[in-house]
């Protein structure tokens, strides 16, 4: 029986990591398909759509004129356009094309990264909800008159007319902080209804319990008995997360804050990785990394999981990708601006040099961070 159930295992892993491999091509086939259809508007010469790397195992022409492949690598894809590398005198080629409709088409592919980001979230959290802060339990007021207006299992949507967000703690303590006022209105969820309550900030105390009070996976003995009591200033509740399923345009604004959390916590973290605050294990990773972390919330959160981390990483992947580091969007868009301002293009041969050098730095570097990360990756299963 011990047998079956590795093996059940492992299939399951395997599984995982398969969904987790098709979620990645997703995002990829979008950002290319952005670069594609701006390309196709604005009349450049497309060469071919593909998906994968590596010699193709299935190619044909379209009506359109454009070859479609599909390749055995499920790491990326791209689109080719005539002449992007290079000069070329087939009408629509990249680089006879001008400066802003390049810029437009270069960016289109991180445009429909983000535009997909937010659509995704949107539709996670209107179909399965929106973490929220939810009421667990209140802790007692060092004032005897104090009296909670906030009641076990209230789920509270707004503070002083402000939206409580995920990602930041869900920002109560900032509300409280700057509202500075001895009565701030509330809207919550409460027995199925929203309604609209005050609620006092005031001093309240706390148990605090010895280390040894905590199960293993944080949760508190029984048995436990508190070693001392403590004071703090705020609401007087302990939280849990309830997902709050909101209505599509409410559900798609706040995947919109999401993402825009989102990509504050990348600069944050590349940030950090500069100053040394953030270690580059588990930061930063490659392509197993990626599949590996995918593969890991699938299994843990099912399909809410396959759909949240595509809409993370589509914001993730749109704001790398408009960096300007050799052999991304961000770079070539730079190469545009100057050919723009010069009135004439850097020497394409260096501009080839700079961006392959570029892009075997970045599989270089992939590589790198993902065997920094094998002992933090085998963690996750």
């Amino acid at each position: 029986m011990a047998l079956l159930g590795s093996v059940q295992s492992v299939f399951s892993t395997i599984g995982y990591i398969i969904v987790a491999l098709l979620t990645l091509m997703v995002m990829i086939v979008i950002h290319e398909f952005g670069h594609y259809v701006v390309g196709k508007i604005l009349k450049f010469k497309i060469n071919e759509f593909a998906i994968g790397f590596g010699p193709p195992i299935l190619r044909f022409m379209m009506k359109s004129g454009e070859y479609f492949s599909i390749r055995p690598i499920p790491l990326g894809g791209f689109c080719a356009f005539e002449g992007e590398d290079g000069e070329s005198a087939v009408e629509g080629s990249f680089n006879s094309m001008a400066p802003w409709k390049r810029i437009l088409v270069l960016i289109a592919g991180v445009t429909f990264n983000i535009i997909s980001a937010f659509l995704v979230m949107g539709i996670v959290f209107s179909a399965y909800g929106y973490a929220l802060p939810q009421v667990r339990s209140l802790y007692e007021s060092t004032d005897p008159a104090y009296v909670h207006t906030l009641k076990e299992n209230d789920v509270i949507i707004k503070l002083d007319g402000k939206n409580v967000y995920s990602l930041v703690d869900f920002n109560i303590g900032s509300i409280i902080s700057k509202a500075d006022k001895e009565e701030i209105p509330a809207v919550i969820y409460r027995d199925g209804e929203v309604i609209e309550v005050t609620v006092r900030p005031g001093e309240f105390k706390y148990p605090v319990y010895a280390d040894d009070a905590y199960n293993e996976d944080g949760s508190l003995k029984e048995d436990a008995v508190p070693t001392e009591y403590s004071t703090y200033s705020g609401l007087g509740i302990v939280s849990q997360v309830y997902f709050y399923k909101f209505d599509f345009f409410t559900s798609l604004w706040r995947g919109i804050v999401y993402c825009g959390q989102i990509i504050v916590f990348l600069f944050q973290t590349i940030g950090g990785l500069f100053t040394g605050a953030v270690a580059v294990k588990g930061a930063l990773g490659g392509p197993i990394t990626t599949v590996s972390v995918i593969a890991s919330s699938i299994s843990i959160s099912g399909f809410r999981g396959v759909l949240t981390l595509l809409g993370m990483m589509s914001a993730n992947v749109a704001i790398f990708n408009i960096l300007p580091l050799p052999a991304l969007d961000g770079s070539k868009v730079l190469f545009v601006i100057i050919e723009w301002i010069r009135g004439k293009p850097i020497n394409r041969k260096v501009e080839a040099i700079i961006s392959t050098v570029g892009l075997i730095l970045l599989f270089s570097m992939t590589i790198i961070f993902d065997i920094v990360n094998l002992g933090w990756i085998a963690s996750l299963f």
